[in-house]
Parts: structure tokens; sequence; C-alpha cells
């Protein structure tokens, strides 16, 4: 095979210089993304999304008050500590997700503690339920765009839409063995989910966070996603 080169020497070079990308529509033509001095633009996909104004974040507990287990002490469908409601029509990738829950004291001997993340992947929540509505915040301080999703925390009592979880994105389970059983003292778990692959949830659809296990669970969490129209990623 034979193989010749090209040279690129006054080969001219257009694009459009601005501060923020223009999304096309799939299969649509689009120009180059210059900065303002001419060079070609080039960083983190996450952080593009972010200046695009298409990322999200979730505060679940605020400060020093944190969001106890649901149902008594256990990780339960019906009393989630977070929802993600996605609708249809909308779908969003969660990038980056931190919990981080405290055990004040350990019940018993051979306690087991739970942080899970999962996906129902066929409804949306339907509002029942005792619940803390949550404010979704772009991060782009600007706000261009509102999240379309319904978040909420702190479900104390079963919801009617419960969860049913066929993708378990992530979770981490901590198994405590000692020999005193009662009042042993603090435990911190935390968990982060930064995948290497993220998951397009489309809506209708829910993303649940739950924690708990032998003993009661006070926790935090920070939820972050890019968000997209169907049409906006040509999804029939």
């Amino acid at each position: 095979m034979e193989l010749s080169q090209i040279a690129m020497k006054n080969f001219p070079m257009s694009g459009r210089s601005a501060i923020v990308p223009i999304r096309q529509a799939e299969g649509m033509q689009n120009d180059l993304w210059l900065s303002k001095e001419g060079a070609a633009v080039e960083m983190p996909w996450k952080q593009a999304l972010v200046l695009e104004g298409r990322c999200f974040q979730v505060q679940v507990g605020a400060l020093i008050t944190g969001i106890a287990s649901g149902s008594a002490t256990v990780p339960e469908l019906a009393e989630p500590e977070c929802i993600i409601s996605v609708p249809t029509g909308t779908v969003i990738m969660p990038y980056r997700i931190n919990c981080t829950c405290n055990a004040d004291t350990l019940a018993t001997d051979n306690s087991l503690e739970s942080i899970i993340i999962g996906w129902d992947r066929g409804k949306v929540y339907d509002g029942t339920g005792t619940h803390t509505t949550e404010v979704a915040y772009n991060l782009r301080g600007d706000n261009p765009r509102s999240t379309n999703c319904t978040c909420t925390s702190a479900h104390t009592d079963d919801i009617t839409s419960i969860p049913v979880i066929l993708t378990e994105l992530c979770r981490k389970d901590v198994h405590i063995d000692v020999t005193s059983a009662v009042a042993l003292g603090q435990i911190t778990i935390d968990l982060l989910y930064e995948p290497q692959a993220a998951p397009f949830i489309v809506g209708p659809a829910m993303l649940v966070i739950m924690w708990g296990g032998t003993s009661p669970l006070t926790g935090f969490a920070q939820v972050e996603w890019a968000e997209f129209s169907k049409s906006e990623l040509g999804i029939v």
C-alpha cells in the first residue's frame, strides 16, 4: 500500500469564536469551536457541559442536618432518601453522586450498613408520601436553563410509585463485627459514584438513593447530572 503525506502549510482553518459551545441536532453540520484568540477549544467533556448550562446539582441534607434512614433503620424502596424523577422526553446522565452517612452508635454486633444507588427504568415518581422537595441548581451561575426533573428527599412514609430497581448503579456495604454489642461508637460510610461510562437515563424513569441498615444512618448526598431532551440526542 502506498502512503503519501499532504502538507498543511497555509491551509486555512475557520470556526466560530465563542465563550460557550452551540449544540446542533443529530446529523447536522457544526462549526469548529474556537476561543476568542482563535485557538481550537479543548476541555474535559464535563466542563464543556457545565459551560453549556446543562449540568445540575441537588443537595440532600444541609450543612449539619442530615437525612435519616426513611423506614426505621433499613434501606427501603418505598421510602428512599432521594429521588430524581425523569419525565418522558428528558434524558439525564448522572456523572457524580457523593454520599456520606454516619451511624452514631451501633445497636448490635454484626451490624450491616448500606448505601445503594439504583435506577427504575420504567416510571416517574407520582408525588405521594411525605417528603422534602429539593431544588436542582444549574452549575452555571447565571441559570441558563432549568431542570425538567422532579427532585425529592427524606421520604418518611410509603410512596405509591415504589421504584423497581432493575439497574443497581453502585452500592457500599459495611459489615461491623465486634465483641462489644452495644454503643460501640461512631462510624462513617462514604460512597462516591463517578462512572467511567456514565449511563443515560431516559424518561420515564427514576434515579433512587437509599441508605440504612441494622442501625439507623443519617446522611448527606450531592447528586450531579447533565440533562438533555430526547430530540437533542437523536433518541426516538
